[in-house]
């Protein structure tokens, strides 16, 4: 049952998958599914948390043996493909605060967007950062890679509505708006995916002019 949720919602939004929908597909009555997931907030929190379960999957992955810096770019592609190829989780994350990160479980059950977010400040501490640091960064790569992915999702590359663009301003008296003359055929070529990467780029050089030069050392069981 929430593996059908969970495909449907690659392509539609969450509030669109719905428990008729779900029983009508499967052939049961809606009270079926209501009793082994619960309300639509548990069959909602059960699709993420099999999102983050999948993201932090391909996450894990990466190689500790890279530089930081790869290490974190290798992230973000990963954030971004992921939320990109999930329209409902990605729309969901951008504009719902609960279950955004932290999911509902039953005992024994893994909250996958908690060990996602674990994992993900890890790497930031891993990488030399500290906590104020990792807080931040980390917040303005995940924004960055939710804002790309969609973007894509959205059709909202300036690209994929060139023709158009361009015959707008056509249409408009010559010399009347010299800022559109200047820039607009350079704007209407961007690439969602250029964009990204010119973004992602930008916050790793700013990541690393405020890196630590030395990290300090993990403290455990109480031996520095």
């Amino acid at each position: 049952m929430i593996e059908l949720a969970y495909e449907l919602a690659r392509s539609e939004p969450l509030e669109d998958v719905s428990f008729v929908r779900l029983a009508k597909i499967l052939g049961v009555v809606p009270g079926a599914l209501h009793y082994h997931i619960g309300t639509k907030d548990d069959l909602t929190s059960a699709i993420l948390n099999r999102f983050y379960k999948q993201l932090l999957a391909r996450l894990i992955e990466i190689s500790e043996d890279l530089p930081w810096r790869e290490r974190l770019r290798r992230f973000a592609c990963i954030l971004m493909t992921c939320e990109r190829d999930h329209r409902g989780a990605a729309e969901y994350i951008q504009t719902k605060a609960k279950f955004r990160v932290f999911q509902k479980v039953r005992s024994g059950e893994t909250d996958y967007g908690a060990a996602y977010l674990d994992h993900a400040f890890g790497m930031f501490r891993e990488a030399g950062f500290d906590a104020e640091q990792s807080a931040m960064f980390y917040h303005v790569l995940a924004l960055h890679c939710l804002a790309a992915a969609n973007s894509h999702v959205a059709h909202l590359e300036p690209a994929e509505h060139e023709r158009f663009l361009l015959k707008q301003a056509s249409s408009l008296p010559a010399g009347t708006m010299p800022g559109l003359d200047f820039a607009l055929r350079a704007f209407s070529g961007i690439r969602a995916d250029d964009a990204f990467e010119f973004g992602l780029e930008a916050l790793l050089d700013r990541f690393a002019a405020a890196r630590r030069s030395e990290p300090k050392q993990t403290v455990h069981d109480g031996v520095s």
